[in-house]
């Protein structure tokens, strides 16, 4: 019989494939056969594993290991368990093994890097995630995360050096490129990509609104209560969430809509918008090319951090004067840029940009807006210090109000 026809090259084929079902039925027929088999019990070990079924999981990998005592890919897999069981001296233990077994395979070096820097052992953190990435010079997360840790050190030049390297490993990476770009200051783009903020957004959709509760994160009030402070009446209005993420503004625009409407980049953050409900609807979009296909539908847009991702703000106001109706509201927050530069944004190296109020101001009025109230308020708070941003809102002049646009940009 060809190795392709056993029972376990079979299961294995069906775990590969998701036929979870079968793929089970297929290793208890291999273990039937062979019961002290080590790779039946290992490969029948993992398929309990992706099936959230751990303590078997980890009593068949255990018994695989006790018959081949040598096996690296088993040593890891048992490694992977024992970290997501939160027991971490174990399971650098287990992956400890594996650089003895397999110094050549990254992944054991960049799980310890992980646990190491969970552990606050920064140093031989940035020494596992380098091993990591001389074993495997395209492993991404692994440029990722020493990137990240170098940032977070406030190594910000190391940190340039790891993104620099992943673009040019990576040059279609649009996280390598954004934050080689942020840490460096080098061929800084207009706007983010949008396969970087959707990237972004979805990897920390589930953990988005806890982090930001303790940022003190207060956008969503700020642009919420402006909108109300400026509006004409309750429940009158058509408003456009632009950059909703997970829905915080929703409930707090309920006294003031009629529709809401939601858009974002992240296709995760909407699940968890929709799951928080308010909305009349959710797209899943780039906010410009919404709001320009949706010409003269919303009385209000508000945005609360999400022109941050743009540095020329050119576009967003045009789209943004093109789906209100006139007389209609645009209120949003900036992260301010205080220093006494001449640029009129910048990219920061966290990957989001800051404005100057000066340059804010400008492109509203070029689009068509007349700036009622620029404030500056405390966004959040980040490594111990405020974030100091911009609260702005503007209204869209009505046709016979073209005079007061030019004199207000001269």
């Amino acid at each position: 019989m060809r190795n392709e026809e056993t029972p376990l090259a079979r299961a294995i084929a069906a775990h590969q494939a998701g036929r979870l079902e079968e793929a089970q039925a297929g290793y208890e027929q291999a273990l039937r056969e062979r019961p002290d088999d080590p790779d039946v019990l290992h490969f029948f070990g993992l398929l309990h594993f992706h099936r959230e079924d751990n303590d078997k999981a980890l009593e068949l990998i255990e018994r695989s290991l006790v018959q081949a005592p040598d096996n690296p890919h088993a040593w890891n897999n048992l490694g992977n368990i024992l970290h997501l069981w939160d027991r971490p001296r174990e399971a650098q233990g287990a992956y400890r093994r594996v650089t003895e077994l397999a110094p050549a395979m990254a992944e054991p070096w960049y799980n310890l890097a992980v646990l190491l820097r969970d552990e606050g052992k920064f140093a031989d953190a940035v020494h596992h995630f380098r091993e990591a990435i001389r074993r495997q010079p395209d492993l991404s997360r692994a440029y990722e995360s020493l990137g990240m840790l170098h940032y977070r050190l406030g190594q910000i030049a190391y940190a340039a050096e790891v993104y620099r390297m992943w673009a040019a490993r990576e040059p279609d990476s649009p996280v390598a490129r954004h934050m080689a770009a942020a840490t460096s200051g080098l061929d800084v783009p207009e706007r983010a990509d949008d396969r970087y903020v959707a990237r972004l957004f979805d990897k920390h959709a589930h953990h988005f609104d806890s982090n930001l509760k303790q940022l003190g994160y207060r956008a969503p009030e700020l642009v919420t209560s402006a909108l109300a402070q400026h509006s004409p009446g309750s429940g009158s209005l058509d408003i456009l969430d632009a950059g909703c993420g997970t829905g915080l503004c929703g409930p707090l625009l309920q006294p003031l809509r009629r529709r809401l409407v939601g858009v974002d980049l992240s296709a995760r953050m909407l699940e968890l918008a929709r799951e928080r409900g308010g909305y009349d609807d959710l797209v899943v979009g780039e906010l410009c090319a919404f709001m320009r296909s949706h010409e003269a539908q919303f009385d209000a847009v508000v945005s609360a951090d999400t022109l941050v991702y743009f540095g020329a703000l050119e576009e967003a106001c045009a789209a943004a004067h093109q789906t209100l109706r006139a007389g209609g509201l645009l209120v949003y927050t900036l992260e301010a840029l205080l220093d006494e530069g001449t640029d009129d944004y910048r990219l920061q190296v966290h990957g989001r940009y800051a404005h100057r109020e000066t340059y804010a101001r400008r492109a509203l009025e070029q689009a068509g807006f007349s700036v009622l109230q620029v404030g500056r308020e405390a966004l959040r708070r980040e490594r111990m210090q405020d974030v100091i941003g911009h609260l702005i809102v503007a209204r869209r002049l009505q046709p016979d109000d073209s005079s007061i646009a030019l004199s207000s940009g001269a």
